[in-house]
């Protein structure tokens, strides 16, 4: 009897053990996942309306996300930001990029995830088209974000933009 309940016990473990792990990297993987439709949200946004009221005179010349000047410095983040790119008088305003009063919407990260690598902190989707821009400007590459578990930072999530506005995403380490 005592045996019995020693390898129900030992079965018990490793199946929890298993479980929790396969949680981690499902969380990994609905994070990116979300990022993805948040870059994807933004250009709809940046599709849907040439010229939208932001309250009072503002207008929004762009939608996009903004990540963490930091994060260019390996300074892992666990937050984005959506922004309105506004138009306006000011030398800041329409610069497709984002500033301070721009702020649409705060999306946190799961607890354990961090964005720990992106070669862009501002990724903006101009309409009609949408035309897409990067800051800093990166040329012909394609933009990118990387999250990953804290930790095990050898399993991350890719998530790239390309020039023309297409997003793709992969999971590596896994």
């Amino acid at each position: 009897m005592l045996v019995t309940l020693g390898i129900i016990t030992a079965l018990s473990t490793m199946v929890l053990a298993y479980s929790r792990k396969s949680e981690t990297v499902s969380n990994l993987i609905r994070e990116g996942d979300n990022m993805a439709f948040e870059l994807r949200r933004v250009q709809n946004q940046a599709m849907l309306v040439l010229q939208q009221d932001f309250g009072g005179d503002k207008k929004v010349c762009g939608w996009g996300i903004y990540i963490d000047k930091a994060i260019l410095s390996q300074v892992p983040q666990d937050k984005f930001l959506l922004f309105a790119d506004l138009c306006g008088t000011g030398e800041s305003s329409g610069n497709n990029e984002y500033d301070a009063g721009e702020e649409s919407e705060l999306v946190s990260l799961l607890n354990g995830i961090e964005i720990f690598e992106s070669n862009v902190y501002s990724i903006t989707f101009i309409p009609p088209e949408p035309q897409v821009k990067f800051y800093p400007d990166i040329g012909n590459d394609n933009a990118y974000i990387k999250i990953q578990l804290k930790n095990k930072p050898e399993t991350y999530y890719e998530i790239q933009v390309s020039e023309a506005g297409q997003i793709s995403k992969q999971l590596y380490g896994v």
